[in-house]
This record gives structure tokens, sequence and C-alpha cells, in this order.
């Protein structure tokens, strides 16, 4: 296909158009000699209907002159106007087919990026080895493996990395000789952070060792509550004393936790 080119005619130094001559000058200077007289126009109640005849005088010269601006402004960019629109036409015309082209090299980059990933996966498959089913491939996928930058050596490198680091880390967790051993590999799996991995066993040793100094602490509590159930006694008895004495034995008995049941008299 040849090269696509816009070739002007004329050229464009010949095109440009010259700056508008008008009476700007003579126009000014009319102008603010007439507005002289209005400016120091005091208008009054006898005078108001002069005041609006003045104005409408001013504004029709403003729009008449405006209008014709607008007039000159349209025949001034007519050329320009056509050019633009003509140009628009050849741009939108090149777009459509452009825009075609660009389907297929998306559905040929689709389908590229769908080849290459199912290739990355099989790789995935041979590599991961004895921690099939620990570490699923959703969980290591990287977006950029899918980039046409990327080759497949550097993307089996990042798998190989993944694998090995997982070896590692159960070697790792394995010599701690902890009583948590499986949580620990559990607990890496999820997040394949073995940094996180000793964290949390450090957590559950602190947790241990707070449930081993609190068991003791239940167990003498448990005797202390025996022995308190079996000091219990019952003791029935008859007071008397006002009122208020009253009101303050039922408030020394409920401070001390002593149980009380009122007793009331046969008829």
């Amino acid at each position: 296909m040849s090269e696509l080119e816009l070739i002007l005619k004329t050229p464009v130094e010949e095109l440009i158009p010259k700056m508008l001559a008008w009476n700007n000058s003579e126009l000014l200077a009319q102008v603010e000699e007439k507005l002289k007289h209005y400016e120091n126009v005091n208008y009054d109640d006898s005078t108001i209907d002069i005041a609006k005849k003045d104005r409408a005088q001013l504004n029709a010269f403003c729009k008449a002159l405006n209008d014709e601006r607008i007039r000159i402004g349209k025949v001034y960019s007519s050329p320009y106007d056509k050019f633009k629109s003509e140009v628009d036409g050849v741009i939108n015309r090149v777009k459509e087919v452009s825009e075609k082209i660009s389907t297929q090299v998306q559905a040929y980059e689709l389908k590229k990026q769908e080849e290459k990933q199912q290739a990355v996966i099989e790789y995935f498959k041979e590599a991961i080895g004895e921690f099939s089913g620990l570490i699923p491939y959703e969980k290591v996928h990287q977006a950029r493996w899918l980039n046409v930058s990327v080759s497949m050596k550097s993307i089996k490198a990042d798998i190989d990395t993944i694998v090995s680091n997982a070896r590692a880390a159960v070697v790792a967790i394995e010599a701690l000789k902890s009583e948590d051993e499986e949580t620990l590999k559990a607990f890496y799996f999820r997040t394949l952070n073995l940094s996180e991995a000793l964290m949390e066993n450090e957590r559950l040793k602190q947790e241990r060792t707070k449930i081993a100094e609190l068991k003791p602490k239940q167990e003498e509590e448990k005797p202390e509550e025996k022995a308190n159930a079996t000091n219990i006694q019952i003791v029935k008895f008859q007071v008397e004393g006002t009122i208020e004495q009253l009101k303050q034995l039922q408030h020394f008995l409920r401070e001390n936790q002593i149980k009380f049941t009122a007793i009331k008299e046969g008829k």
C-alpha cells in the first residue's frame, strides 16, 4: 500500500488571509464623542422615556456591529471549515477500516495469551511436584506472565523459585520441632510466606504458655469453690427491730453474699 499523504495544491502560506482592514480608529473616535453626551446625563421622572429610548439606540448599535462581525467571521472562516469537514471525512473513513483491523489484532493477541497461559499452567503442573493440591496455580499466577515481553524462560524460573521456596519453608518449619508443625505448614501454604509462618509459631507458643499458666489457677479455684460449697450452713432465726435496722441487716447480708429468705408466719 502506497503511503497516504495530504498534499495542498496551493501552499498554505499563500492561503493565509490578510488582516481585515476596517475603520476601527475612526469609528471608536466617533463612538467616544457620542458617548460623552450620555455619560453626563441625569435622567429623572420626566425624562425616563428618553432614557429608555437612548438605551435602545445604544443597544441597537451594539447588536448591528456584532451581527456584522458574525457575518464576516462566517465568510472569513468558511474555506477552513470546508477544508476541515473534508479532512474529517477522510479520517473517519480510514478509522472505520482501522477499527476492523484492530478487532482482528485484539482477537489474535487474546488467542496468543490464552495459548501462553495454557503452556504456563502445564509447566506449573509438572514443576509443582509434591505440593500439588497445596499450591493452586491461581495463587501464584502473575498477570505480567502473559505479556509478550515476558519469555517462557523467565516464567519457568519464577515457578521454579516458588517451588524451591516452598521446599525450603517446609524444612525450616520441621526444624522448629514445634507442637504445632502441621498447623504451621497449613498456615504457610495459605500465605506462602515463611516469615509470617514463623511469627505464627511464636504467637502459638505464647498462647500455649498463657494457657499453661492459667491451668493451675483454675485448678486452685475449683477446690476453693468446693470447700466453700461444703461449709455452707443453713440457720433459721427470727429478728426484731425497726424498719431502718431491718434495712441495714438486709444490706449487710447482700454485701456479704449471704443468701436469706423471708419466713412467712402461718395463719
